[in-house]
């Protein structure tokens, strides 16, 4: 089944901060534009395998003008938004809730670091055990900013989750 993302740079580096590479597995192809793989050099998070690096198709470049300016998001985010809907991939990824609310104006089905943990989790590519584990671990030694109420329903939700 064809599951393609697009990603900004917050999902990758907060992943990778819990150690949780695998939980990429969900999605058949994982592409970020040349704008996030710099970022992501910046933060010195290395580039793994499933990611695909794609460049952004020339007339689109005002587009990323409008979501800077108008949109107020930063580059990142506005270059995998636009690469996003170029490619017509099935998610956009993205901690950041500016993004989040742009994406949805534009039709993207939106997830998150937790929302990828989760469904890493349904999808048996880990276990429960690891997913209380790595949503603890997002809370404690990553740079997301969670609060200490959201991880508790989190951890409820996977308690409580019937496969």
């Amino acid at each position: 089944m064809e599951n393609r993302a697009v990603s900004d740079t917050g999902p990758i580096i907060h992943i990778s901060e819990i150690n949780l590479i695998n939980s990429f597995n969900i999605f058949s192809e994982l592409i970020i534009p040349e704008e996030v793989e710099s970022e992501l050099k910046r933060n010195k998070i290395s580039i793994f395998k499933k990611i695909k690096i794609l460049k952004l198709s020339p007339n689109l470049k005002d587009k990323i003008k409008v979501l800077t300016n108008q949109e107020n998001l930063d580059l990142g985010e506005a270059f995998a938004i636009i690469l996003a809907m170029q490619e017509r991939v099935d998610y956009f990824l993205t901690d950041d809730l500016d993004a989040r609310n742009v994406a949805i104006k534009y039709n993207l089905q939106v997830h998150g670091t937790i929302g990828i943990i989760l469904r890493a989790f349904r999808e048996k590519i880990i276990d429960k055990k690891t997913a209380i584990e790595k949503v603890n671990e997002l809370h404690t030694k990553s740079s997301l900013f969670i609060t200490k109420d959201l991880v508790d329903n989190i951890l409820i939700a996977i308690e409580e989750f019937k496969a």
